[in-house]
C-alpha cells in the first residue's frame, strides 16, 4: 500500500521524482535509475518512474529497453503526458516522425500547460519543415513557462521557425526574449539577426552582425559566407573575396563556392581572374547554372554579346527558373526573347512562393521583352509591377524606402554647409591619380561621357566608385558631432578622407594612373567636400531631358542603395533636389564645375566633347570620339549602349509611353525644373520640391541608411 503522505507535491515521491529528472537532465543516467528505484520501493506500480526510466535507456542508446519501460508505463497510466512525451523521443529515434510528432501533439492536449511538451512539439514540427506548427508550438512553451530555465533556447528556436516564414516582427521579438536570457553572443542569435539584415537590404548592419558571427563561431563557413556577402554588398568586392577564398578552399571539389567567390572578383573588376573562376567551377560541374550566369556577365561587361546570349540560354537550359538570365538576355539582346522563352520566364513569375527580389528580376525582364515587341501598355505594367515590389522591399527595410522630407533637408543643409567657394589651405603633394568627377541623375548619359573621356591615353576609367558616398556620411557625422557649419575643413581631417578615397584606387589597381574617372552619380551631394579635399579637381554635371531620365531609371532593377528609383513621383522629386543642389554647385564651385547637357552633346558630339575635355584640363585626343572601339570593360546598365557611337537615336524613347507617362512634364515643372533641359528654375517652386512622402516625417540623422547604407551603384 502507498502511504498518501509519498505522494502529494510535496512528499517523498514526489522529491525522488523531481530529483531523478534533474539527474537524467544531467545526463547522470544510473543515478535518476537509482531516484526511480527508490520510488517503485514505496509505490512499486508507478507509471511516471517508469517513464523516466525509459528515457534514460532511450536516451543512453538503449532504444528497446526504453520502449519496453514505457510500454509498462502505459499499461499502468495510459493518459499520463511525460508518457507520451517520451515516446515521441522513441519513434523520433526509430526515424518515425509521423508518430513523434502525435505523440508530442498528444502530451500538449493532455497537459496544456506542460513547457516541455510545447518545446518538444515545437521541436519536431521544426525539423520536419512545418514551421507554423513548429511557432505555434514554441509560442506556447513560453507562455507556458516565463520563467523556465530553456525559455531562451525556445524562444530561439521560435526565432528560426518565424523567419523561415518570412514573419520578421516575429523574429525580433523572439531574438529579443533570446537575447534577454543572455543569448545575445550565441552565434545562432547573431545568424539570425544577420539574416534579418540580409532580408531588409541592411547592409551595414549585416556587416558587424556577421563580423561578431564570425567571432562567435570561427572558421564556419556560413558565417564568413554571410560576412562576404555583406561585404561586397557594401562595395568592398576584394576584401569580401579574400575572406570567401578559405571557404572554397576547404572544399576545392564544390563548383558552387568557386562560382560565388568568382561573382566577388568579378565585383572588385578583376575580370580575368573571375572568368578563370567561373571556368574553374564549370569544370567541376558542367551543368553549374551560377558558373555560366557569371561567364554571361562577364562577356556582357567585355562586349561579347554573342557570347554573353548564347550562355544566358545555356543557363536557363540548365534552370528555367534562373530569372537573372533572362534579365541578362534581355540586356544583351534588347529585349529579344523567343515566344517559348517569353512562356518560360512567365511561368516562372507564376510560381508561388517567390521571393520579392527573384520576382523583380522577373518582371523587369518582362517588361523588356514586351517593349521590344511593341508592346508599351503590357510593358509598363510589368515594370510598374517590378517597382512595386521594389517598394515594398524597401518599405520593409530597417533603412526604410524613399523619405522626401529628408532628402529636402540634406539638400539645404549642404548648400548651407558650403554656401560659398573656400580657398582650403592646400594639402602636401603626393603622387596620385588626378580624379576626374562625373555626376548627376543615374541614367543621364554618365557613362557615355566617361567612355568618351577615359578613351583619351592619359586617363583609366573608375567606373561608380563607392569610396566618396562613404566619406560624405561621415562627413555628415562629423559636422554633426563637432558643430562644424561651414568654413575650411581643419586639414588632418581632409588629408585623412583623401587617404581614405585613394585607398581604394590602391585596391582596384587605379593607383598607378595619370588620371581616373569616377562616374558615381550620387556623388553630386558631396561636390563641395570635393572641392575641399581635391580643389583642381574637374566636375562634370551631366544633366538630361527629365521624362527620358525618369523612365530609364523607372525600366531597370536597381539595388536599396536607391530607394527613390522605384516610383516615378518620387524620382521627379529626387530629380528636383539634386537639380536644385548642382545649381547651387555651379553658381559657387567656379571654374572647375561644368555643366553638360546631354541633348547637346549627342546632337553635337565632337563639339561638345572637345569643351569638356578642355574643361578638364586634358589635350585634346582624336581616340575619346572612337570611345566606343576602345577594348575595355564596363560594368554598368550601359554597357551595350556604350559600345555604339554617340547618336540621337535615345532622345525620344518615351514616345509610345505617352499615356502611361501621362503629365509627368507638368509635375516636373511644378517642382521648379524645366522639363526639356532638367535645368533648376529657382526659387518660386521650393515650396513643391519640398513635399513629404506620406509617412516621411524622420529627420536629417535618418537618412543615411537610405543614401548611404551601402555603396551607392545604379545596378
Amino acid at each position: 500500500m502507498v502511504n498518501t503522505a509519498d505522494t502529494g507535491p510535496g512528499g517523498e515521491i514526489a522529491r525522488l521524482l523531481e530529483q531523478a529528472n534533474q539527474q537524467r537532465l544531467n545526463d547522470a543516467f544510473d543515478a535518476a535509475r537509482l531516484s526511480c528505484h527508490d520510488v517503485f520501493a514505496r509505490d512499486p506500480a508507478n507509471a511516471s518512474a517508469m517513464c523516466l526510466l525509459g528515457v534514460c535507456d532511450l536516451e543512453s542508446g538503449a532504444i528497446e529497453a526504453g520502449r519496453a519501460w514505457l510500454d509498462k508505463a502505459e499499461a499502468a497510466n495510459p493518459s499520463l503526458p511525460q508518457l507520451h512525451l517520451y515516446r515521441s523521443i522513441q519513434w523520433e529515434m526509430l526515424g518515425e516522425i509521423d508518430h513523434a510528432l502525435a505523440s508530442a501533439t498528444e502530451a500538449t492536449r493532455l497537459a496544456p500547460d506542460l513547457f516541455d511538451a510545447w518545446g518538444r512539439l515545437g521541436d519536431l514540427a521544426g525539423r520536419a519543415g512545418e514551421f507554423a506548427t513548429a511557432a505555434m508550438a514554441l509560442q506556447r512553451a513560453l507562455e507556458a513557462g516565463p520563467v523556465h530555465p530553456a525559455r531562451p533556447q525556445i524562444a530561439l528556436r521560435l526565432a528560426g521557425a518565424c523567419i523561415e516564414m518570412s514573419d520578421v516582427a516575429g523574429t525580433r521579438r523572439a531574438l529579443e526574449i533570446a537575447e534577454q536570457g543572455g543569448l545575445d553572443r550565441h552565434p545562432d542569435v547573431l545568424r539570425l539577426r544577420t539574416a534579418l539584415a540580409r532580408q531588409s537590404g541592411d547592409w551595414t548592419a549585416m556587416e558587424a552582425l556577421a563580423e561578431r558571427w564570425v567571432a562567435a563561431a570561427p572558421g564556419e563557413d556560413e558565417a564568413l559566407s554571410a560576412h562576404a556577402m555583406a561585404l561586397g554588398q557594401l562595395g568592398y568586392y576584394a576584401r569580401a573575396a579574400r575572406i570567401y577564398r578559405p571557404v572554397a578552399e576547404a572544399d576545392p571539389q564544390i563548383a558552387d563556392n568557386w562560382a560565388a567567390l568568382g561573382r566577388l572578383v568579378l565585383g572588385a573588376r578583376d575580370i580575368a581572374a573571375a572568368e578563370a573562376l567561373f571556368d574553374k567551377a564549370l569544370a567541376l560541374d558542367p551543368d553549374n547554372a551560377e558558373a555560366a550566369f557569371g561567364l554571361a556577365r562577364v562577356n556582357t561587361f567585355l562586349g561579347r554579346f554573342e557570347k554573353a546570349e548564347a550562355l544566358c540560354r545555356q543557363v536557363l537550359e540548365i534552370d528555367p527558373g534562373h530569372l537573372e538570365a533572362y534579365g541578362q538576355l534581355c540586356e544583351v539582346s534588347s529585349g529579344r526573347l523567343s515566344d517559348d522563352e517569353l512562356a518560360a520566364l512567365q511561368t516562372s513569375l507564376d510560381q508561388t512562393g517567390l521571393a520579392a527580389d527573384r520576382q523583380a528580376i522577373g518582371l523587369f525582364a518582362l517588361g523588356d521583352a514586351l517593349h521590344q515587341r511593341k508592346q508599351p501598355r503590357d510593358a509598363f505594367q510589368a515594370w510598374s509591377r517590378a517597382n512595386a515590389t521594389k517598394k515594398v522591399q524597401h518599405g520593409h527595410a530597417i533603412s526604410g524606402g524613399y523619405d522626401r522630407t529628408a532628402q529636402a533637408a540634406l539638400t539645404d543643409s549642404l548648400m548651407a554647409m558650403f554656401a560659398a567657394p573656400v580657398e582650403a589651405a592646400a594639402l602636401p603633394e603626393i603622387k596620385i591619380a588626378r580624379p576626374i568627377f562625373i555626376v548627376g541623375m543615374p541614367r543621364s548619359g554618365t557613362t557615355l561621357i566617361e567612355a568618351a573621356i577615359a578613351a583619351h591615353d592619359e586617363v583609366t576609367a573608375g567606373g561608380e566608385l563607392s569610396a566618396m558616398p562613404f566619406i560624405l556620411e561621415e562627413f555628415l557625422a562629423w559636422a554633426r558631432r563637432t558643430g562644424w557649419t561651414g568654413g575650411e575643413i581643419p586639414v588632418m581631417q581632409r588629408m585623412a578622407w583623401r587617404t581614405r578615397y585613394f585607398s581604394q584606387h590602391a585596391e582596384l589597381g587605379l593607383d598607378q594612373a595619370q588620371w581616373v574617372t569616377d562616374k558615381q552619380p550620387s556623388n553630386f551631394l558631396a561636390v563641395g567636400l570635393i572641392r575641399q579635399l581635391f580643389p583642381d579637381a574637374p566636375v562634370i554635371h551631366i544633366r538630361r531631358r527629365p521624362v527620358e531620365t525618369a523612365f530609364s531609371i523607372f525600366r531597370r532593377n536597381f539595388s536599396r542603395q536607391w530607394p527613390f528609383a522605384h516610383d516615378l513621383d518620387d524620382i521627379a522629386h529626387y530629380y528636383a533636389q539634386q537639380a536644385r543642389l548642382c545649381a547651387h554647385w555651379e553658381a559657387v564651385m567656379g571654374r572647375r564645375y561644368t555643366t553638360l547637357q546631354y541633348e547637346a552633346l549627342v546632337a553635337d558630339f565632337e563639339a561638345r566633347l572637345r569643351y569638356v575635355i578642355a574643361r578638364t584640363g586634358l589635350g585634346w585626343s582624336r581616340k575619346c570620339l572612337d570611345f566606343h572601339l576602345q577594348d575595355r570593360s564596363v560594368m554598368t546598365f550601359s554597357s551595350v549602349q556604350v559600345r555604339e557611337p554617340a547618336s540621337t537615336r535615345h532622345l525620344n524613347s518615351t514616345a509610345p509611353y505617352g499615356a502611361e507617362l501621362g503629365d509627368f512634364d507638368a509635375r516636373i515643372g511644378a517642382l521648379g525644373i524645366d522639363p526639356q533641359t532638367g535645368a533648376w528654375l529657382g526659387e518660386a517652386a521650393t515650396d513643391a520640391a519640398a513635399g513629404q512622402a506620406p509617412d516621411g516625417k524622420r529627420g536629417l540623422g535618418s537618412i543615411f541608411g537610405n543614401l548611404f547604407g551601402g555603396a551607392a551603384r545604379s545596378e
